[in-house]
């Protein structure tokens, strides 16, 4: 039942004794705060009373922040779209998506740069709005209408990834109770476990989803629950400049930002986190975050005193260390990565190594997402094997990342080809104007010095009262969408939730290099090789001056089990179980100290990690497990506001 739906107290308008019933109806929460409802008059035959339920509950902001890609950029002279991810929830689905992609795949790597500049893009709130139905089968009512959601910035984030969880969140959070009865996903389940979960919030075991740390399972008289529910929840949504870095856009989401759009002359206000628990007369607000927003959270933590304003976060696929496939991407681009992603990839991050150097080595937020000097805690990630597995030379070697793989020089390194920097000659102009006397390399170096110093800053930084969801290895095991068949003694009814196959959920670990040395070709050697060519898709050839030899060379392009096996292998092709983005060993960082088997110290503040499986990354917020462990995190999070004086 939605917030302008009615409930009848008895039979109909013409019994006997109908001046004895009332209609009740839920009010709207108003912008100031406020309950108001809007009403079809009745016949004035109808006897019954009328009441507006006016809902006085203090409210609590749920504040979201999207991943990479996630927030809409528009160009702060033209007002022209500069980047908005395709949306696949209209009518032709995910067809609809393909003339922006098609578009994007002939780009040229001088016109991505030209388009992806950070210094060029402002996240625009006036992207398209869903606040409606999501699927065929949904029945559910407007929560808020669009022109609220686009006052709480929805109009700022990807439409198709986002608004149905922002939408549903908003129904959910704010009816946990209805005319005094439980309700919703709180007591209601899926019974094909398809939609939501086969088990309801309420009396069921965070460790059922994959809990891993402390806390117990929610029941309805528990004290938890019930501050809860004595709370309202408008959800927000605050999107970013991705371009720029993670601390730019942290500082960006607490202060707000103000969007003018030269096409309209008319100035439009993106409300960040102060403003917002501000304008809810509140001190802190509940924080959610997908993929990258993770790291613009702990940013907005660790260098400009976001942790006061936020009650917890909740954190979903975040890449807590980051993920190789972003290095491996700097010799490859992301055209040759297997099926559909090498067209999809291809065309969002750039084709070959040319196109996707372009624009990744001159924006430091996506830069950002490289392995992290504590990724896989500092074991080496960019190796080069014999055929045979046989390990010749492996990085880092000496714990830095930085010196022996992004600003080597040498054909093994991240970027042998700098000429790949700056193609449209965007930045030797930026750097002109600015009277640097720095070439484009140096600037690269300058870059990437930077990054690293931020990716130190925030290591093992999290708020105090944080929550984690991820795919893992040893996850729970969903039963495939295209497996027919159930697990259950009851055949009628499946006993886990449906969700993707392993081999859709595989990505890089390593980025392994595997070539024809014989076996007596020494590291040293290797180091020693000259260039001969290079693919700029994942192929080399080196030249070995000691032996007269030459040497061919080729990335693991495609995400895929080793010949012959049915569990993954890094160290015979890299690849390893993630969300086909975030590999495990990145996410698991969230769960050191509470989960067994994940090395290293426990970061502090995590109180518990969601180690789960069967959803892709983009995807990951509409899949029920992580919407369980979301509703269960935001009761647990909420329990650090006060007890309400109402």
């Amino acid at each position: 039942m939605s917030d302008n739906q009615t409930g009848n107290q008895g039979g109909t308008p013409f019994d006997d004794d109908a001046e004895q019933q009332v209609v009740q109806q839920t009010g709207r929460t108003h912008a100031d705060g406020s309950s108001y409802g809007t009403f079809t008059l009745t016949p004035e035959s109808d006897k019954r009373s009328k009441e507006l339920l006016c809902d006085v509950r203090p409210i609590i902001p749920v504040i979201f922040l999207p991943g990479v890609m996630g927030s809409l950029l528009a160009d702060k002279d033209t007002g022209d779209e500069l980047f908005f991810a395709p949306n696949t929830d209209g009518m032709m689905g995910a067809v609809g998506a393909l003339p922006a992609l098609i578009g994007l795949w002939f780009k040229s790597a001088s016109s991505r740069e030209t388009q992806f500049d950070p210094t060029q893009a402002a996240v625009t709130p006036l992207g398209p709005i869903n606040v409606g139905k999501h699927d065929k089968d949904d029945t559910a009512d407007q929560f808020v209408d669009e022109k609220e959601a686009r006052r709480r910035g929805w109009g700022s984030v990807h439409r198709t990834s986002y608004h149905p969880v922002l939408a549903w969140l908003e129904e959910q959070l704010n009816q946990p109770m209805l005319l005094g009865k439980s309700h919703g996903a709180w007591v209601d389940t899926d019974p094909e476990g398809e939609k939501w979960t086969l088990k309801p919030v309420i009396d069921t075991d965070p460790a059922d989803y994959g809990a891993y740390g402390t806390g117990e399972k929610i029941t309805l008289d528990s004290a938890t629950f019930k501050r809860f529910a004595k709370y309202r929840y408008r959800v927000y949504a605050i999107g970013y400049n991705w371009l720029q870095s993670n601390a730019d856009s942290g500082q960006q989401v607490v202060e707000g930002s103000d969007y003018y759009d030269p096409k309209t002359k008319k100035t439009t206000r993106l409300m960040g986190i102060k403003e917002i628990c501000a304008e809810n007369d509140t001190g802190k607000a509940i924080v959610l975050t997908h993929s990258m927003g993770g790291l613009v959270a702990r940013m907005a933590i660790a260098m400009h005193g976001a942790e006061g304003l936020m009650h917890g976060v909740f954190h979903n696929v975040q890449p807590a260390t980051g993920a190789p496939v972003a290095a491996k991407r700097f010799r490859t681009g992301g055209g040759n990565e297997g099926g559909m992603n090498s067209f999809i990839n291809g065309s969002l991050v750039g084709r070959d190594a040319g196109e996707f150097t372009a624009v990744i080595a001159n924006a430091p937020g996506p830069l950002e997402l490289i392995p992290m000097p504590d990724y896989d805690n500092g074991d080496a990630w960019w190796v080069f094997s014999r055929l045979n597995g046989e390990v010749v030379m492996q990085l880092p070697e000496n714990g830095s990342a930085y010196k022996e793989i992004y600003t080597n020089s040498s054909w093994y390194g991240l970027l042998p080809d700098p000429s790949f920097l700056d193609p449209a000659g965007v930045v030797k102009q930026r750097l002109a104007k600015r009277s640097q006397s720095r070439t484009v390399l140096e600037n690269f170096h300058e870059t990437m010095k930077d990054v690293v110093t931020k990716q130190n800053d925030i290591i093992n930084i999290y708020h105090d009262n944080t929550y984690v969801a991820y795919n893992g290895i040893g996850s729970l095991k969903p039963k495939p969408q295209a497996d027919a068949a159930t697990e259950s003694d009851d055949k009628d009814r499946p006993s886990i939730e449906k969700g993707l196959p392993l081999k859709k959920l595989l990505t890089w670990g390593k980025v392994i290099w595997t070539g024809d040395m014989p076996s007596g070709v020494t590291e040293d050697e290797l180091r020693a090789a000259t260039l001969l060519h290079d693919s700029h898709s994942g192929n080399v050839r080196v030249y070995l001056e000691s032996r007269k030899l030459t040497v061919e060379l080729e990335v693991q392009k495609v995400p895929k089990l080793p010949a012959g096996t049915d569990e993954p292998d890094p160290d015979k092709n890299g690849i390893i179980v993630g969300d086909a983005t975030v590999p495990s060993w990145s996410a698991d960082a969230q769960a050191r100290g509470l989960r067994p088997g994940v090395k290293g110290d426990r970061p502090h503040g995590v109180q518990m990690a969601f180690v789960q499986g069967g959803y892709d990354h983009q995807g990951s917020y509409n899949h029920p497990w992580t919407r369980w462990a979301l509703l269960y995190s935001v009761v647990q999070i909420a329990h650090d506001a006060p007890e309400p004086s109402c």
